[in-house]
């Protein structure tokens, strides 16, 4: 098994965006299998599913972090499966188990990982070496809100230093054999 990147993404989105952003996981999965990367995600439907099934398919190694929830069906294409009962628990074997972060688009759920692991950060508990790459421009807004937070002494003026903004599946999966060499 490879290096373990910890897959932030939605669950869902709109029909009309649908076949973008499941393209978008799909080749994201994929491209980590393909460069010896274990995918771990929560192991959930949508973009999370797609992920997932990108690396499955690609003869990667796959690993859903899986909150039980009533009605929720997991992905098929996890070669491991964890189920937890409780949001905290689940993202604490999540952060603990990753070599390395990739957030993909997502809702409130995939902000709360992303913003999670810059805390973690800063307060020195999840390791600077262990690299956020923060794929699309969908987070153009949440940059622009943490760009004023800096100006107006909220936040470090090195969180920026935290994360990596990238745009394509191939920068995300460059960015993080780099860092992670």
């Amino acid at each position: 098994m490879g290096k373990k990147i910890v897959i932030f993404a939605g669950n869902e989105c709109i029909k009309e965006r649908e076949e973008y952003y499941f393209s978008l996981s799909y080749r994201t999965g994929k491209l980590l299998a393909e460069h010896g990367f274990t995918v771990v995600s929560g192991g959930g439907p949508g973009l999370m599913n797609e992920v997932s099934r990108g690396a499955y398919e690609a003869g990667g190694h796959t690993i859903g972090i899986c909150l039980e929830i009533a009605g929720r069906v997991n992905s098929n294409f996890l070669k491991e499966k964890e189920l937890f009962h409780s949001l905290r628990e689940r993202q604490l074997r999540l952060t603990s188990f990753a070599d390395g972060f990739l957030a993909l688009p997502g809702g409130i759920g995939t902000l709360y990982e992303i913003t999670e692991i810059l805390a973690l950060k800063r307060k020195y508990e999840i390791e600077e070496t262990k690299p956020l790459i923060i794929l699309d421009g969908y987070y153009e807004e949440f940059y622009h809100l943490l760009e004023k937070m800096e100006r107006e002494g909220f936040t470090p003026l090195y969180l920026n230093k935290m994360y990596t903004r990238v745009q394509t599946p191939e920068e995300a999966v460059e960015k993080l054999i780099e860092k992670l060499a």
